[in-house]
């Protein structure tokens, strides 16, 4: 078993081109083993019909024409053959004792038979003398005569020969074409992966590079693919660079203000006129900056749960947003929150479904006038408040990390409503109603 493990992976490392020689090699081999037996016996089942039909032939001619020809070269032996006296009444073989062999060793049996059994007219088949294959035929002539033809193998060994040559040399030929056009093919599928193996290479370097392959087939998918890949990288990197711009910006603000705040205090220096107005200027940073590390830390967890097969489970809205609006109640008690909920289940995770839309309330709530409005239906949520509209141009892009509204904080919380609700399989969108704003969730 180790042995063919060994071959297996020898084999995988031989370039496609190998490969195709070695299967070819293969093929071909298994072709000269199998059809040539095939061949063979094929070719000799046609030519032992070919040899009787044409010892028929010759014995028509004799009784047609009343007398036997004299021997030449590759014609058959004949014998006139009286039962009566069980003698030999004429041939064309000049030598007696060969008459004898073929007599005892060929047809001899064959004869006694057919002389006894006088259901048939005729009779043939083939025996060894001396080696040699001879081919004969036994034709009743008259109540007591016979005419026997034997032919040697000669003449059938040449028809084998030649067209056993010439359907091998057609066989290597078409096998030989097909070689060529497989070789072609497999060269065809190199040149590509070569090209799609440089484009993974230059992405690995971070080079620039482009994948530009005309095809439709498998190859072309990949390529595609990969060119797919490349492009959502990119995008990914060019997020990643502005996150990482914005995160150190978002930080910078906040860390400075409580080195210098602190540093003040320190040296009894109070920049709000007193110790407790400047610590609670050094305590609102620092909850700025633990809320904008928890929610960046939040939203890198959510691209790797993205990544995980979950099995997601249905849970009740109604319950769930019932338990927010109370809350928020008693947070927010200068806003009416109005609601109008159908018992309806949503798929996926009860908790990340709850920071999702908190996060909409308490955005909808910077911008609320007086009313947030909840309607809840089968596979549809709606949260509404009589705000101001949201900029059309940034309407678009509101989702993406970083971008924040006129009132916004950190520019996370919706990012971080958009990975979770299409995590769980729904879309959420923000339109502008005649008077304020609606962000509407579907499945």
């Amino acid at each position: 078993m180790k042995e063919k493990v060994k071959k297996l992976n020898f084999f995988k490392k031989l370039s496609l081109v190998q490969q195709s020689i070695v299967v070819l090699s293969f093929v071909g081999l298994l072709l000269f083993a199998i059809m040539m037996p095939l061949v063979d016996y094929n070719l000799r089942s046609i030519i032992d019909d070919q040899m009787y039909d044409k010892l028929s032939n010759e014995q028509d001619m004799i009784i047609n024409n009343s007398f036997i020809p004299v021997m030449k070269s590759k014609h058959a032996f004949h014998i006139i053959y009286d039962s009566s006296s069980s003698s030999v009444v004429s041939t064309n073989i000049s030598s007696d004792k060969f008459v004898e062999q073929l007599y005892h060793y060929v047809f001899g049996d064959k004869l006694n038979k057919f002389i006894y059994t006088q259901k048939k007219n005729y009779v043939y088949d083939k025996s060894e003398l001396l080696d040699e294959t001879y081919y004969y035929m036994i034709s009743r002539i008259s109540q007591s005569q016979y005419l026997i033809s034997v032919q040697n193998s000669d003449y059938s060994n040449e028809l084998i020969d030649s067209l056993k040559n010439q359907t091998i040399n057609i066989q290597y030929g078409f096998f030989i074409v097909i070689a060529l056009v497989m070789i072609i093919w497999v060269v065809t599928l190199i040149n590509p992966l070569k090209k799609i193996k440089n484009y993974i290479d230059f992405i690995k370097e971070r080079k620039h590079c482009e994948l530009i392959l005309d095809r439709e087939d498998e190859i072309g998918i990949v390529s595609k693919a990969l060119v797919e890949m490349k492009e959502d990288l990119d995008k990914q990197e060019k997020i990643k660079e502005e996150m990482i711009h914005n995160i150190s910006h978002d930080l910078k603000t906040p860390i400075s203000l409580i080195k210098t705040y602190s540093q003040s205090v320190k040296d009894d220096i109070y920049p709000y006129g007193d110790k407790d107005s400047s610590m609670d200027i050094i305590l609102e940073n620092a909850d700025r900056l633990d809320h904008k590390v928890k929610s960046f830390l939040y939203l890198n967890r959510l691209d790797y749960l993205q990544g995980e097969n979950q099995e997601l489970e249905t849970f009740d809205m109604k319950q769930l947003i019932d338990k927010i609006v109370t809350q928020m109640d008693l947070l927010k008690p200068q806003i009416q929150l109005e609601t109008d909920l159908e018992d309806v289940c949503f798929v996926g995770n009860e908790e990340h479904w709850r920071v999702a839309i908190e996060n909409i309330i308490e955005n909808a709530s910077r911008y609320a006038q007086s009313i947030i409005h909840i309607s809840l239906k089968d596979k549809y949520l709606e949260i509404y408040n009589d705000g101001e509209h949201i900029d059309e141009d940034t309407l678009p892009f509101l989702f993406n990390p970083y971008v924040k509204g006129v009132k916004g904080q950190f520019g996370l919380g919706l990012s971080i409503v958009n990975k979770i609700v299409t995590m769980f399989g729904y879309t959420v969108e923000a339109k502008n109603q005649d008077i304020g704003v609606s962000f509407i969730f579907k499945k």
